[in-house]
């Protein structure tokens, strides 16, 4: 496989770090958009995967993110508008870049709900959407206050930090949260206010508009997931009127299901799910 790197001007002028794992004779490719504070070298185990299973990943750190963020990573955005934006500047790229073949969009907590806001704003031509614990309901026992006051919060003091994530919930393996907690790419102080009222309009829209979701789709989530709602993926899956939907549910996962105890099915489900929606050569 070969490694590409490069960057992108975003429509306000901000740069994105970009970069690819391109397969000679590619079957399909996907745009792969992660989570909150994280950055997307984060997904290699996966990209391994779907390279041997002949498809191409292009991925992004998105703004206020890993290297995308001048200088440290603040996870701070000004609009997830503007993230929507990016997403979908990137995937005409990634259609452009390997033409001819099925193109697949997957999306990890935020950016979960990022790509589902992203096919009902957007309705992007896609082979299918995959969103792991996307956010789409706030996590269970987030303050009432904190979201009722987080407009105010937001206009007023956008970059307070008003929210802190636990790193403990990502998964159940302690390898794993040492190996999050020790990355100096990754972010892991209080979310900004103007980020998590953002994510909150985006959860609200997704929640008010899940009946027309119309695309293929594949939802995983765990039960014991602590930082993103899984209430929210089962809605979107009772509402969305796409014909072809699967949604998997893992007993006692956390957050970060490609990084958790049941990695390996996870990461050949979504394997298994993209090899059945390419057409035979």
């Amino acid at each position: 496989m070969n490694h590409l790197e490069t960057s992108y001007k975003t429509h306000d002028n901000q740069e994105l770090y970009l970069q690819a794992w391109m397969v000679d004779s590619p079957k399909a490719s996907l745009l792969l958009v992660h989570g909150l504070g994280e950055h997307s070298s984060r997904y290699l185990p996966l990209v391994e995967k779907l390279n041997a299973a002949g498809v191409s990943i292009f991925t992004f750190d998105g703004r206020g993110h890993g290297k995308s963020a001048a200088g440290k990573p603040t996870a701070y955005f000004e609009s997830y508008e503007d993230y929507l934006k990016d997403i979908d500047a990137l995937y005409g790229k990634v259609k452009s870049y390997v033409p001819g073949v099925p193109v697949f969009i997957y999306g990890h907590s935020m950016g979960g709900g990022l790509v589902a806001a992203y096919a009902l704003k957007y309705q992007p031509e896609t082979a299918g959407m995959i969103m792991s614990s996307p956010a789409i309901k706030p996590a269970e026992g987030t303050s009432i206050l904190l979201i009722a006051v987080s407009s105010l919060v937001s206009k007023y003091f956008p970059r307070l930090k008003a929210l802190q994530l636990d790193a403990q919930k990502i998964s159940r393996i302690p390898a794993e949260v040492e190996k999050y907690l020790n990355d100096p790419l990754v972010y892991t102080e209080a979310i900004p206010a103007r980020t998590g009222y953002e994510l909150l309009q985006m959860m609200r829209f997704i929640q008010e508009n899940a009946s027309n979701f119309s695309l293929p789709f594949l939802l995983m989530h765990g039960t014991d997931d602590g930082l993103t709602n899984p209430k929210g993926s089962e809605l979107l899956f009772e509402k969305a009127k796409s014909s072809d939907k699967t949604l998997k549910i893992f007993p006692g996962a956390y957050h970060e299901l490609i990084n958790d105890l049941d990695r390996e099915e996870v990461m050949n489900l979504i394997v298994n799910w993209i090899e059945m929606r390419i057409p035979e050569s």
